[in-house]
């Protein structure tokens, strides 16, 4: 418990040593405003977040890898994952250390936007219960965008081919659903279609918290931890 605490936060100290951990904020809540301003804070609309809720989907798919990306192929590039693996830390306590230092920084990268929400009560009257909804699913997601991001780390040389590998798969089912039943047959697509996170996100922004869904992340989240420990432990007795 005490390895993993350690490495979880000297990961997150490290998030606000780079530059790239402030650009991501800064995307993000710029992406935020702008949605926000152009759909969500115009006359006539109801005060609500669903929109820019879809799009933090599409944002963070984008942005969580880039928060991952570095955390086993730097220790690799740097020579520390030889010195980890040859240390009694349990390869458990260092995956789950990298994935709760990516998560208070998806937290850290989130909590600007409760700005948005202010300016909703300050002009409208704002359902917050939908809106606690909506941050649950952006959490979820994330969480399972960040370790993935995690897992393609592991197996990968290399930070941009770890960025690369996080976000196809994601990207090939949320961009690729109007095409793919066409392509590869609606027996194969209903196999597949459970796993776009864009589906799985709807009932969050409309207030609904499904715990199939919750169960659903939660499990994809633990399988791509799981398979980052499997990896490195199979390399670590090698």
């Amino acid at each position: 418990m005490r390895t993993c605490s350690a490495i979880a936060g000297r990961d997150f100290r490290s998030f606000f040593l780079f530059p790239s951990g402030y650009v991501v904020i800064a995307l993000f809540l710029l992406g935020n405003s702008i949605v926000f301003m152009g759909d969500v804070f115009v006359q006539g609309q109801p005060a609500t977040m669903r929109s820019i809720f879809d799009f933090d989907v599409v944002l963070l798919l984008f942005l969580c890898p880039a928060v991952t990306m570095r955390s086993v192929c730097e220790e690799r590039r740097l020579g520390t994952l030889e010195l980890i693996a040859a240390s009694p830390a349990s390869t458990t306590s260092f995956i789950v250390g990298k994935f709760l230092s990516a998560l208070a920084s998806l937290i850290v990268i989130l909590l600007p936007t409760l700005v948005l929400v202010m300016l909703l009560e300050v002009y409208g009257q704002p359902d917050y219960g939908e809106i606690a909804s909506g941050y649950l699913g952006l959490l979820l997601v994330g969480s399972m965008y960040l370790s993935s991001g995690i897992l393609a780390s592991v197996v990968s040389g290399s930070q941009t081919i770890a960025y690369l590998l996080s976000v196809f798969f994601f990207v090939l089912l949320s961009l690729g659903r109007e095409a793919l039943p066409g392509w590869i047959g609606p027996d194969a697509w209903s196999v597949i279609k459970p796993f776009d996170p864009f589906l799985r996100m709807q009932d969050f922004t409309i207030g609904l918290v499904d715990s199939s869904n919750v169960l659903f992340f939660i499990l994809l989240t633990s399988w791509f931890l799981l398979a980052s420990i499997a990896v490195l432990e199979t390399e670590r007795r090698s």
